[in-house]
């Protein structure tokens, strides 16, 4: 039986080929100086949400354009600091906008995938609603990846 919660070996390729170009690229890869939830870097956790939005997307059959998901899952949060230092207690209201002018300042953004980024706190963020499949499997799939990732810290 296929497991669902799994990318087949294609599926895999398919996701590697369009993560790749922005995951190997150094200035992601910073990120993995910044912790996320728990003990899970920020460049961790947006490679597991572009993974699980990606894998939402061919499961649930959503038809969402594939490079723009992993790109802008990829980029959610790239607000380039350590916000249990930096950050303030208001840093899940404002880190989309942060991340997302990081982002167009150092890769080549659409309009689309702007808003993916900008709308992916989405409730948290009221006047940043999804309006597109993209943006609510990022939105989702992050939502998923956080609760994991603070459950699996706090059971370890």
């Amino acid at each position: 039986m296929k497991k669902v919660h799994r990318l087949s070996e294609d599926e895999f390729r398919d996701f590697t080929r369009l993560a790749k170009p922005i995951a190997g690229d150094s200035r992601l890869k910073c990120m993995r100086k910044y912790i996320q939830h728990g003990d899970k870097s920020t460049y961790d956790h947006c490679l597991s949400v572009a993974y699980t939005a990606f894998l939402l997307n061919r499961r649930l059959h959503v038809g969402a354009g594939e490079e723009s998901l992993v790109k802008a899952s990829l980029l959610h949060d790239y607000f380039l600091y350590d916000w249990h230092n930096k950050g303030d207690r208001l840093h899940g209201y404002h880190h989309p906008r942060i991340a997302c002018e990081n982002a167009q300042r150092d890769f080549d953004l659409t309009e689309k995938e702007k808003a993916m980024i900008l709308s992916h706190m989405w409730p948290l963020t009221l006047m940043h609603i999804p309006t597109s499949r993209e943006g609510w499997l990022i939105s989702m799939a992050d939502k998923i990846c956080s609760c994991r990732e603070i459950i699996q810290r706090r059971l370890s």
